[in-house]
């Protein structure tokens, strides 16, 4: 049974990274080594020669003999840390993803270079080099164990040298094992579909959960692959990652986590579209992820409906549905476009919600472009395509415009030449009486300035009334001509959650508690994120859906969730997070914002959105691509490259 369990096993297994571990750890060990020699260096004593004869030996004479000395021995140590490390990850001897284990490969390590290279060299070539260097520097001794100096007794000596060995042999084990654990390899159960960073931890959980008697699992759902869902993944991995009684879910529509804060980049091509998503699995170690639709929630129950399509997206043949059970659930599902009853705004306007969005608003926008291109004489058709219209002043609306207007204006100015920049016109409607009602109304004022001289038609005190096929009409009773209608208007939670049985605001978010507890099922069931109404206890109003109240709700989701788990009650953290600072970017590399209380605008605000939201990009991957993304904008024109979708090619 024993030796069918070890079959299964699949590692997730890199050998440079593990290598690079040993190596660390092999440097640190042969720093840890010279420690002391720092209280002998000037003073002439024998261990400071040894390195002064490991110099001579490689044919260093000058005063840079004891460096060069601690060099080949480092580098020497280095090697044979590296070369044992290898075999036993080869040979399968000894696995150094349990401490123990690294402890005694450290131990293992040690001995082979004091007892392999150090003794034999000693005594063969380093002892009658040492003598000879004792002889010049110290003249009026016999020798380095000479009756001179008696309290440098051979034995002595020789134990010294075991103890720095033994040093460095243990930094290597415990360096290398633990970096081992924490960024290595890890070992995937293939029923479950969940690693472990231990070896120990994932045969405990085939014995426990898999074996004869299985123990009863503390189910953890997570609904929703947003910032608060990944972020209240990541702290319960980090917690339960060898805890074999905790199993954690994690449910998201799509298989990767967005960076929607970049989205509007994305629609005008500054950054390439895969460089800010990230797949979901990336994230899950030891949690299981499925990547399907949520159906419904029975919250009395403890039980999720899941589906998904089978076969061909564009035409599955069937929908399947999965029932998950939990015993603690965190919702997490975000937020879905609100048209507030719009007339033909659903399929009329676009959006910019999703990835697909982008993509889609990028290729109309271009394809505008070239249908203005080839029908420049036409007067009245050229101003109907390259009119774009934007509805709604907030956050959102104002970035989307602001690139949009970039985009647009210079795409015409190097690419298409029946085309002048004053053909395009670029409208902002907003229903309330100034823009950015988030921020102060000097620096929205500051905003409006800004983006009038770039162009940008703002009308203000204006609301939308319905949405044509062949453009827009406002309540002051103009209409608008145009093929492009971006609604940025407004966000709800998704329909889904209406039919909850528990509290919910105007708008349709759930209500929580400050410990992000639905009331009524405060001890089961946890909601974030744009779908919950978390109120600020420093305004007393709800905190506003954006990326940095997501993720600082996820850890305090978290916390109280791991506190609840271990029964530790008294542990649990409620939210109480100030707002850091609101920005927004208005194109031209401009930007305003409230920053730790301090207004900031123009290019100033543009570097710290930049800055801000480049650091909290989820790995360094990512935001080495995007830093390339932005710099290479610095020098080079936009891409017009329309790539169409499999529809758009049919017709």
């Amino acid at each position: 049974m024993n030796k069918r369990k070890t079959t299964e096993i699949r590692v997730d297994f890199s050998f440079k990274r593990e290598v690079f571990f040993v190596v660390i750890g092999a440097m640190l060990g042969a720093v840890f080594m010279l420690i002391p020699t720092a209280f002998e260096v000037g003073m002439g004593l024998p261990y400071y020669i040894t390195w002064v004869a490991f110099g001579h030996v490689i044919g260093v004479h000058s005063s840079d003999a004891a460096f060069a000395g601690i060099a080949i021995h480092t580098i020497t140590a280095i090697s044979i840390g590296i070369i044992i490390g290898v075999f036993l990850y080869k040979t399968g001897i000894l696995n150094i993803s349990k401490i123990s284990n690294g402890l005694l490969y450290g131990l293992f390590a040690g001995t082979v270079v004091l007892v392999v290279f150090f003794i034999p060299i000693y005594f063969s070539i380093l002892l009658p080099e040492i003598n000879r260097t004792v002889a010049i520097v110290m003249p009026t001794s016999n020798d380095e164990y000479g009756t001179s100096l008696p309290h440098y007794s051979f034995p002595l000596v020789i134990i010294s040298y075991v103890i720095m060995h033994l040093f460095f042999g243990i930094t290597v084990g415990l360096t290398s094992s633990i970096l081992s654990i924490k960024f290595g390899s890890r070992y995937r159960c293939s029923k479950c579909d969940i690693s472990f960073s231990r070896i120990d931890s994932y045969q405990k959980h085939l014995e426990l959960v898999h074996g004869e008697k299985p123990i009863q699992l503390t189910r953890i759902l997570i609904l929703g692959g947003g910032f608060a869902g990944i972020e209240v993944l990541r702290e319960l991995q980090k917690a339960f990652q060898n805890d074999i009684a905790i199993d954690i879910t994690l449910v998201s529509r799509d298989n990767f986590f967005l960076f929607t804060p970049m989205l509007s980049e994305i629609s005008s091509g500054m950054i390439e579209t895969r460089h800010i998503v990230t797949p979901v699995r990336v994230f899950c170690n030891r949690a299981k992820f499925y990547e399907a639709d949520v159906g419904s929630i029975d919250m009395n129950n403890k039980q999720v409906v899941i589906s998904h399509r089978i076969g061909k997206q564009t035409n599955p043949i069937e929908s399947r549905s999965h029932i998950l059970n939990y015993d603690y659930l965190v919702i997490a599902l975000g937020s879905e476009t609100n048209f507030f009853g719009m007339d033909g705004a659903a399929t009329g306007a676009f959006t910019l919600k999703s990835l697909g969005d982008a993509i889609v608003l990028r290729n109309h926008v271009i394809n505008m472009l070239e249908q203005a291109d080839i029908e420049h004489e036409d007067l009245d058709l050229r101003k109907r395509l390259l009119t774009f219209v934007v509805v709604g002043g907030g956050f959102s609306g104002v970035e989307i415009v602001g690139e949009l207007n970039d985009f647009v204006l210079d795409s015409i100015k190097y690419f298409y030449h029946n085309l002048q920049k004053n053909d395009a016109r670029i409208v902002l409607v907003n229903s309330g009486r100034r823009i950015l009602p988030e921020v102060t109304e000097e620096l929205a004022e500051f905003a409006l300035e800004k983006i009038r001289d770039n162009g940008v038609e703002v009308i203000l005190n204006t609301r939308v009334t319905g949405i044509t096929p062949s453009g827009v009409k406002l309540n002051n009773g103009t209409d608008i001509s145009t093929e492009t209608i971006v609604w940025a208007g407004g966000e709800k939670p998704q329909s889904i959650l209406s039919a909850l049985s528990c509290e919910h605001d105007k708008s349709g978010r759930i209500v929580t508690n400050n410990f992000l507890e639905v009331l009524g099922f405060t001890d089961t069931i946890t909601a974030l994120g744009d779908c919950a109404c978390i109120t600020d206890p420093i305004t007393g109003k709800p905190y506003p859906p954006t990326a940095q109240h997501a993720i600082r709700q996820g850890k305090v989701a978290a916390i109280n969730l791991i506190s609840t788990i271990k029964g530790e009650e008294n542990r649990k953290k409620a939210i109480d997070y100030k707002t850091r600072g609101v920005m927004a970017l208005i194109g031209r590399r401009n930007g305003v914002g409230i920053l730790l209380g301090y207004k900031v605008h123009g290019f100033t605000a543009w570097w710290v959105w930049r800055s801000y939201y480049l650091l909290n990009l989820p790995t360094v991957e990512k935001k080495l691509r995007v830093m390339v993304d932005w710099f290479i904008d610095l020098f080079f024109k936009r891409d017009v490259t329309r790539l169409k979708t499999p529809s758009e090619e049919g017709h």
